[in-house]
């Protein structure tokens, strides 16, 4: 059964095809209805969005390291734009360096999840993702996806 009411829509942005197969495909096992937009880099998110091409996310997963727009370059374009910096956008990377930590707080990302090696502890990731984000109370996100990382 879904946990969302409307389609609750998700943005993966991140250059690697792999990651973003399993990411949609673990973010389907949480809840099959949530539709799952991907782009490849920051550049082309931001034109997709802004062209209509895609709906807009009720979360932004955004990927650090990124050919052509990083998700630094991306984040800082979109949390300076009226018509989308309220969009959450959690920082997703293979890094798990305190000071990219402390960039993602300062820039307005929302939390900062380091990439699991474990394809369960991605679901469970996005179990706490999505019940938060259909219940609106995102600032439960990242206290409880730390905690699953311990």
């Amino acid at each position: 059964m879904s946990k969302s009411n409307l389609k609750t829509r998700f943005l993966l942005i991140d250059d690697d095809t792999d990651d973003r197969e399993l990411f949609c495909e673990a973010l389907a096992t949480v809840d099959p209805v949530i539709v799952c937009e991907q782009a490849t880099d920051g550049a082309e998110a931001l034109g997709r969005l802004r062209n209509k091409e895609i709906s807009e996310p009720d979360i932004i997963f955004l990927d650090i390291n990124m050919p052509v727009m990083n998700g630094w370059q991306f984040l800082t374009k979109l949390k300076n734009d009226e018509a989308y910096k309220h969009i959450p956008v959690i920082m997703y990377s293979t890094s798990s360096n305190v000071k990219d930590r402390r960039i993602a707080d300062e820039m307005g990302a929302l939390c900062f999840v380091t990439k699991p090696h474990a394809f369960r502890l991605l679901q469970n990731i996005l179990d706490v993702v999505v019940t938060h984000v259909t219940k609106k109370s995102l600032k439960e996100i990242c206290p409880e996806v730390s905690a699953l990382s311990v």
